[in-house]
């Protein structure tokens, strides 16, 4: 079943890599999001059910946000994405860490990370100071986690806006782990599929401190200690979460992109 998204209903998101088209549907709660760059429908979907493996609710007891994939109707055409629940409940926002501390700062954020001598004071910074603002104790361990699947599934887009917490009336909650889309090299405008895997790979850099994964992860972990744990995938376990997304792409970029999604997961498990 096709999906239709009317286009003045749109909401246009600015993010680190562009404009991504997202839609609201009323009836439904659930958000729906374009493929603007690539397959990111598929990274969103396909990193979800990999989380299901994981620690992540059963033993760390965070949550993250499940996506499916969609085929879109929009503008007169058919397009690829993915849709989720809405994770907020009436009353409650989601506040970024960029928003929340600048505001207790009284100045950019990245601006006082960047006068910050190291990365693992970077890191100390970031985790602790919305800890303290928000009253979240944990937020440490949970930055970690985020580090951790960013490794994981190369995503290279955790920004300091994409990194937030839930407020609702003074009080703050976690927020789901969610916004992946940009994983797995699934921009293929930036990341082209004529370029074999692992260059692209080793040309990545983890946001929002601009190094490696590995680095970034460590700075974290030395820190507050290793947190995601998930049983390490065959080549075969990640072919079959794939084979269901890869439908809503064309024959012959299927291949190309299964070949991209396995050298994420498995160069990135060998360092978790």
């Amino acid at each position: 079943m096709n999906v239709r998204l009317v286009t003045d209903e749109k909401i246009a998101e600015t993010s680190s890599k562009g404009n991504q088209e997202k839609w609201h549907d009323r009836e439904t709660g659930r958000w729906y999001k374009l493929d603007q760059f690539g397959y990111e429908g598929l990274a969103e979907t396909v990193i979800s059910a990999l989380l299901e493996r994981s620690n992540l609710e059963t033993g760390l007891d965070f949550t993250f946000v499940r996506y499916r994939m969609e085929r879109l109707e929009v503008h007169g055409h058919l397009r690829a994405g993915c849709s989720s629940g809405n994770f907020l409940r009436p009353g409650q926002s989601l506040v970024t860490v960029n928003r929340l501390l600048s505001h207790s700062l009284g100045m950019p954020l990245g601006e006082k990370l960047a006068r910050l001598p190291s990365r693992k004071k970077r890191v100390a910074y970031l985790a602790e100071a919305t800890a303290e603002v928000t009253g979240l104790a944990r937020f440490p361990q949970y930055l970690t986690l985020l580090f951790e699947v960013d490794a994981l599934f190369c995503n290279d887009d955790r920004h300091l806006n994409n990194i937030a917490v839930i407020e609702e009336k003074g009080r703050y909650d976690y927020c789901p782990v969610f916004d992946n889309g940009a994983g797995l090299l699934s921009n293929t405008q930036v990341l082209r599929m004529d370029i074999v895997p692992p260059a692209l790979i080793s040309s990545l850099r983890a946001s929002p401190f601009q190094t490696t994964f590995a680095r970034q992860r460590n700075a974290a972990r030395s820190l507050y200690g290793p947190q995601l744990s998930i049983p390490r995938l065959t080549p075969g376990e990640i072919e079959e979460a794939l084979f269901p997304a890869l439908e809503y792409y064309p024959r012959r970029d299927r291949g190309i992109i299964t070949d991209r999604v396995k050298t994420c997961i498995l160069s990135g498990q060998r360092s978790l």
